[in-house]
């Protein structure tokens, strides 16, 4: 058990998860509580945990569907050991959409763009990069040229930060339907302390174009990308 990296796993986990003490202070968030937050205030998780917490030691999962921002969650886990810390998972809901196809897609390595579109950046901007990605994600199809472009524009908004935090990872439990088809989705997020909002209508209309679903905010940009395969 020793060998395992469990936080490694956590982090991966396309469900924000939040450790608080008891006063409300987090003490770990993963990549993807990290961009909920930016939506919805701390306090109000952490009273959420209070609410729902089970009455003695261990966890406690309940159904609700929760609302922030453009996230939708149906259940929430809430567990504690000792009186220390109390930790909550959201779990959001699996999300169905209809896209049509578009002949311009063409099969794409995606962590082959995303490191090209960091290597181009760093180029002119010495910004500390740290990027958490699943080198296992297959193929996809899309339109590469507007891909690197939308991915240039967003790494470009963080030009004047100190640091970006980036993850790519499969979502799980969601999927998007194409001509009756399902299909998974894969999660692609940028993290900082802030962030140059002044290309995101530009930003909106790439990923519109591409049929991503995107959420812009004043620290982090989130993409939800469909895995079409051929």
């Amino acid at each position: 058990m020793s060998l395992i990296d469990f936080e490694y796993l956590v982090e991966i986990d396309n469900n924000p998860v939040i450790v608080f003490d008891h006063d409300g202070k987090i003490l770990y968030l993963n990549a993807n509580a990290e961009i909920l937050l930016g939506y919805v205030k701390k306090r109000e998780i952490f009273n959420l945990c209070l609410n729902n917490a089970p009455k003695e030691y261990g966890f406690n999962t309940i159904q609700l569907e929760l609302h922030y921002g453009s996230f939708t969650f149906y259940s929430i886990s809430i567990s504690y050991i000792n009186d220390d810390y109390i930790a909550i998972r959201l779990y959001y809901k699996p999300k169905i959409k209809h896209i049509s196809r578009d002949t311009s897609k063409v099969e794409t390595d995606l962590n082959k763009i995303l490191n090209n579109s960091i290597v181009h950046f760093k180029i002119s901007c010495d910004i500390d990069i740290r990027l958490l990605t699943d080198l296992d994600i297959p193929p996809t199809h899309t339109n590469q040229n507007t891909l690197s472009l939308l991915l240039r524009k967003i790494l470009d908004s963080f030009k004047n930060s100190q640091f970006v935090n980036i993850n790519m990872s499969l979502k799980i439990g969601e999927f998007i339907i194409i001509d009756e088809k399902r299909y998974n989705v894969i999660s692609l997020s940028y993290v900082s302390e802030s962030r140059d909002k002044q290309e995101d209508l530009n930003i909106r209309r790439l990923a519109e174009d591409l049929s991503f679903d995107i959420y812009l905010n004043n620290k982090n940009v989130s993409l939800d990308i469909p895995l079409i395969k051929n």
